[in-house]
């Protein structure tokens, strides 16, 4: 039996310190006072057993120690408090159905009662309330300790990630925010193939079949858009289009997409946080990668320097590789680009790097509420203008184009 299903989990009341629940005010109280007390006193042991390192039996004792504490506990059976207790810490809570929901790219919780949803790029207010600032605060300590991290008034703010979920999490508590606890989760589907895509009406047919035929052609392509847009959905489904015979890296923040190809490897970046260990980021990954004999290279998404070597690599050899990277429209995507370049230590300037594109790019595709927007073919660089040259080849208002006008700057 449900224990939690007998009750509204929101309705009992704290005491007047805040933390700890009133006689009588049942078993969600009980949870509640569990799930704050081992978050505080236990994270290190949540996060072992969460991640395998520790039997779970361990964390069990130790519940059975706070139960001993709490009078109003034993009026249920212990077995059933332990196995909601378990289920309280290592889930969560009213937000789980989202987290399930491989098509909701974000849950963004900003307040107790002010929580939203993006669902195919578009975002909605859904029926979910933690109650007040102390639950939301609980919740939030908690989901950083089954994830291996820390936050307290000292560090409150972090990023972290759910391993087994494939979820990045970024969390931030007073004093950095003003008044509630606030938490974003990103928890991206990608394991759509290219014609479930289509039937998602991300793209069409032609479109399809033109994306299909250029990474068997080896074209190099960047997919471009804001968070949320379906840019990692779009770039799983053209890995899983690489030919069989070809070897691939695929370097990923979290294990959004799950490959099948034989020969491509992949690597997930490691950040310690502070705690020790060697750390292996975006940019050592794709350094490493250039001894392993690869065809192709796939990153998740371009945040830093990693762009100058991804390019280099692409220029190198490793043609048909791809990417993603944050980009407000396709006509800022060079200029972003160019951006995260300079940040690698070099001293080339701003139009080498845009000539480094020009013979190392060949395809830009915007994507924009979980569609292709636009998909732009680099032609090269005009020296007299200092720019790249392109062509449009599609856009979300006339489809694929069948002759691109070459338009300088894109």
């Amino acid at each position: 039996m449900n224990l939690l299903a007998l009750i509204n989990p929101f309705e009992a009341g704290y005491d007047t310190r805040g933390h700890f629940c009133k006689a009588g005010d049942g078993i969600r109280c009980i949870i509640d006072e569990l799930t704050a007390r081992l978050v505080s006193e236990q994270s290190n042991l949540i996060a072992e057993v969460e991640a395998g390192k520790k039997p779970k039996e361990l964390l069990e004792a130790e519940i059975v120690s706070v139960l001993d504490d709490i009078e109003e506990a034993k009026k249920y059976k212990r077995e059933d408090v332990i196995k909601e207790a378990m289920n309280s810490i290592f889930g969560y809570g009213p937000i789980e159905p989202y987290i399930q929901d491989k098509m909701v790219s974000d849950v963004i919780i900003n307040a107790p009662d002010t929580v939203f949803i993006k669902k195919k790029g578009k975002k909605f207010k859904i029926p979910v309330s933690f109650g007040d600032n102390e639950r939301l605060l609980n919740f939030c300590k908690k989901i950083v300790a089954i994830c291996g991290g820390r936050i307290n008034e000292d560090e409150a703010q972090t990023v972290v990630t759910d391993r087994e979920r494939n979820l990045r999490i970024v969390v931030s508590i007073p004093p950095v925010t003003v008044g509630s606890p606030s938490i974003t989760i990103r928890n991206q589907g990608t394991g759509y193939s290219l014609e479930e895509l289509v039937g998602q009406k991300m793209l069409d047919e032609n479109t399809e079949a033109y994306l299909v035929e250029r990474v068997k052609e080896r074209k190099t392509i960047v997919i471009a858009g804001k968070g949320g847009s379906g840019k990692t959905t779009l770039l799983g489904a053209l890995i899983h289009k690489v030919p069989y015979e070809e070897r691939g890296l695929l370097i990923q923040e979290t294990n959004e997409i799950n490959v099948k190809h034989p020969d491509i490897v992949s690597q997930l970046v490691k950040i310690t946080d502070g705690f020790g260990g060697k750390e292996y980021t975006l940019f050592d990954l794709t350094r490493f990668g250039l001894l392993m004999s690869l065809d192709r290279f796939f990153i998740g998404e371009m945040k830093d320097r990693e762009a100058f070597d991804f390019f280099n690599a692409v220029f190198t050899g490793h043609t048909g590789s791809m990417a993603t990277v944050h980009s407000n429209s396709a006509g800022e995507t060079i200029d972003r680009l160019v951006l995260l370049m300079k940040r690698a230590d070099t001293d080339l300037s701003g139009e080498y790097l845009k000539q480094l594109l020009a013979g190392s790019l060949d395809i830009v595709i915007y994507m924009k509420d979980y569609k292709i927007h636009e998909i732009k073919e680099v032609c090269g660089y005009n020296n007299n203008r200092k720019e790249i040259e392109y062509r449009t080849v599609f856009d979300s208002d006339n489809g694929m184009i069948e002759t691109g006008k070459k338009v300088s700057g894109i």
